[in-house]
């Protein structure tokens, strides 16, 4: 009996600090960056992107992965925003011209391309140019080491009360 309380322990705590862990090591990892002008240009075609779809295409994985930024590869200055390139421009006609939205925004005619229209986050069209880059990190639940050293811990309590329960089996 006290063999399986102290299994039933372990395992508690393990999932205790499991979950607490993944929950508050949520992290970012810089990926990479691209250039909006690096993309395709209208003329042949390609979907609009948000920030995190340009991302997932470029880096792989699915767009809730990222998170985007303006400024730099910098954790610490991660904005949530993107450079974009809209179809005719929207900064009255001067050009090179792009503009900072939300990662997740996007403009999609279906290829209708009306101006000002579609907006895409990787597109070869008005934004070029190395000042409308975008910068990629990856987002994730990351378990803390306390929390990994404790479910270790817990399994090898388990595993030294199995041994024991059998060792003591095998003498009587």
């Amino acid at each position: 009996m006290r063999v399986q309380t102290i299994i039933a322990a372990a395992a508690a705590a393990a999932a205790v600090l499991g979950a607490a862990g993944a929950a508050s090591a949520s992290v970012y990892t810089f990926v990479g960056s691209w250039q909006v002008d690096q993309g395709p240009g209208w003329p042949g075609g390609p979907p609009a992107y948000t920030g995190q779809e340009a991302a997932a295409l470029i880096f792989g994985g699915s767009a809730s992965d990222y998170a985007i930024s303006t400024i730099d590869s910098l954790v610490a200055d991660i904005n949530f925003s993107n450079w974009v390139s809209t179809w005719g421009g929207a900064c009255g006609g001067s050009f090179p011209c792009g503009t900072v939205v939300a990662q997740n925004y996007k403009v999609s005619t279906g290829g209708n391309y009306v101006t000002p229209g579609d907006t895409s986050a990787y597109v070869s069209d008005w934004a070029r140019g190395e000042q409308y880059r975008n910068y990629a990190f990856t987002s994730g639940a990351v378990p803390e080491p306390a929390a990994w050293a404790l479910m270790i811990g817990g399994f090898g309590l388990a595993g030294a009360a199995l041994r024991r329960r059998r060792q003591v089996a095998v003498a009587a």
